[in-house]
């Protein structure tokens, strides 16, 4: 059973009467865990050895529906928690400690909306909490790991690109999280996704293919020295 599934058989479970006006809810449970899982999904630092992901989780919903969940905040807060460190150990995801979710209400969140604040905090040497910044985790992860990258031909000289995200669109079009101003490319033209402790590569349907080593794929796992064509176009993966 996944966790998703054993949080709404949590929450299936909770019929008294107290609680009965929370199914009537705008707002419904799965749809926090959803958001919650989102917010996990988007806020994680890649090393080559390990993702880390955040560990403090604060849902802001409007009073009015906040109000559904007062009765049993705190059994949906530490149940969510779970779910979250679950989901967590199901994606081989790592947080630096178990995780923590806040419910709170706040009046400018419009009615029938879920906002989610992630972060990552770690526990001081004296027992305080310090919240690290983004830019904090990457340089905590460089010192342990060295992180996947693409190397780039250029004129100058080797361009090195570095993976830092467990998801990569890569085109010539600007909207793309790597970019590469190449006729040979498509404008959406690859994927790279972090799973099972490796980076994959997917083809979007480009027009003059993706190849790695020479072969042509629709999708393969990528190893340290693999070369990456792209209609033509060359990269290096790099990891370790």
């Amino acid at each position: 059973m996944s966790a998703l599934s054993r949080f709404e058989q949590f929450m299936e479970s909770l019929v008294e009467d107290s609680v009965a006006r929370l199914f009537r809810s705008p707002v419904q449970p799965a749809e926090i865990a959803k958001r919650l899982e989102r917010a996990m999904e988007s806020h994680q630092t890649i090393s080559v050895r390990r993702v880390i992901v955040p560990n403090i989780y604060r849902v802001f919903l409007n009073p009015r529906d906040f109000m559904a969940f007062q009765p049993i905040r705190k059994e949906v807060e530490r149940e969510m928690a779970n779910y979250l460190n679950e989901l967590a150990n199901e994606r081989q995801f790592t947080m630096l400690e178990h995780p923590r979710v806040e419910m709170s209400e706040d009046s400018a969140v419009p009615r029938r909306t879920i906002q989610v604040v992630a972060e990552t905090v770690e526990r001081g040497s004296e027992g305080a909490t310090q919240v690290m910044t983004a830019t904090a985790q990457l340089q905590s992860s460089s010192q342990q790991n060295q992180r996947a990258l693409l190397l780039l031909e250029t004129t100058n000289g080797p361009h090195p690109i570095p993976l830092e995200s467990t998801l990569l669109n890569i085109g010539r079009g600007l909207n793309n999280d790597i970019i590469l101003e190449d006729t040979r490319v498509s404008r959406h033209h690859a994927q790279l996704r972090y799973k099972t402790r490796r980076f994959w590569i997917t083809d979007l349907g480009s027009t003059n293919g993706t190849f790695i080593n020479g072969e042509r794929i629709s999708e393969a796992a990528l190893g340290d020295q693999d070369v990456i064509s792209l209609g033509g176009l060359e990269l290096l993966f790099r990891e370790g």
